[in-house]
């Protein structure tokens, strides 16, 4: 039986946050009740296609998927356990914010099934967070989280963020110093990029940001120090202890076959790409009669194509388990080093690393992976 990973996007927040480009609304009660019972009526639809497959990791993302009543919660679940085959004790995370969890939310969670919380704090600074837009303080993410231990979750994910306005290294270890104490299994650490239509995007000429080589020290320093704290780097931005690494995301990174549901969603299944399109209006009305329109699709074609190469080592070189020269030819037919020469200068450089048949980017290279791709990839 086919494994997939399930996708759930809950579009709905308290407030967006300055740095945000994600799909995402102001939340309502009435606008959570129609589109909980749209996106049970498309999953319906949509399930006989995958009767043949189970589902061995679900992801509720967003958005802020934590700001659903237990009621929604209950009926969506219930909805994807009735018409989707999910694999018994498989990993089932829901993403949350601070000062939207309470008691009940997280006992239904956990009698639900849930065993993986995704917590975005972003800093343990209050300064950092209001500028952030956050609506939480440090002292509501501690509540939040000493609850969620309380209820038993004995896997938790801390997002923080680095390269914040005003932010300083000193201060940036402060606050990974304070997030190790808390002792999650699992931390995820992103450097503030500035979208445009975001509102930092709007004041970005005004934002005082540290500069390349200050971001560039944050960054090692997060990967040392980590390390020196029993969390093993997995991808460029994710830090895990012994098996707590997330299985959903490792499916995208990967190239391994998920579904998803709700608008700005993507899906990746039987070698097509498809996403819905970023409108929560549409998609519910949709919902009512029909499987809701796809957009974006592209077909991946089974023959070796210079795409799939590229992408292959695109999602690969992420991880820090990086690309086996012997898996790319088998999986392709060619040497990789026929195919990517110039990643021998960032070896000599010391961005990447090359020992025993294997590629992978060093920490050096992580920072500037981006870079790195533009020299090496055909696209």
């Amino acid at each position: 039986m086919k494994k997939l990973g399930l996708y759930i996007h809950i579009p709905f927040c308290i407030k967006k946050c300055a740095y945000c480009d994600f799909y995402s609304l102001c939340h309502t009660k009435a606008k959570e009740e129609k589109y909980i019972n749209a996106l049970c009526k498309h999953i319906e639809r949509e399930a006989p296609q995958y009767k043949d497959c189970e589902f061995d990791t679900v992801f509720f993302g967003g958005g802020t998927p934590s700001v659903l009543s237990v009621s929604s919660f209950n009926a969506l679940v219930n909805t994807i356990k009735k018409h989707l085959n999910l694999t018994q004790g498989g990993e089932f995370t829901v993403e949350a914010n601070p000062g939207t969890l309470t008691r009940d939310k997280l006992m239904a969670y956990k009698n639900a099934g849930v065993n993986r919380l995704s917590i975005g704090l972003q800093s343990t600074n209050d300064s950092e967070l209001t500028v952030l837009g956050r609506i939480h303080t440090l002292s509501t993410f501690e509540e939040s989280y000493y609850l969620a231990r309380e209820c038993g979750f004995d896997n938790i994910s801390i997002d923080v963020m680095y390269g914040l306005p005003n932010q300083t290294l000193d201060n940036f270890s402060k606050t990974l110093d304070h997030v190790c104490d808390f002792a999650p299994e699992h931390i995820s650490a992103y450097c503030l990029k500035i979208e445009d239509n975001t509102p930092f995007g709007k004041i970005k000429d005004t934002l005082i940001l540290p500069s390349d080589e200050e971001e560039y020290q944050m960054y090692i320093f997060l990967c040392k120090e980590l390390e020196k704290r029993g969390y093993k780097q997995y991808e460029i931005s994710n830090f895990a202890k012994d098996n707590r690494r997330s299985n959903h995301n490792l499916k995208y990174w990967l190239s391994r076959e998920y579904i998803s549901f709700g608008p700005s969603s993507h899906s990746y299944y039987n070698g097509v790409r498809y996403s819905y399109p970023c409108d929560i209006d549409s998609y519910i009305d949709q919902a009512e009669i029909k499987i809701p329109e796809r957009v974006t699709e592209e077909q991946i074609e089974p023959c070796l194509k210079m795409e799939q190469m590229d992408e292959y080592v695109m999602l690969k070189l992420r991880l820090v388990d990086g690309i086996s020269e012997a898996d790319f030819k088998s999986l392709f037919g060619t040497d990789f080093l026929n195919e990517y020469p110039s990643i021998e200068k960032f070896v000599k450089s010391g961005h990447v690393s090359h020992q025993n048949g294997i590629f992978h980017f060093t920490p050096e290279g992580f920072f500037v992976s981006n870079y790195i791709l533009t020299e090496i990839l055909h696209i």
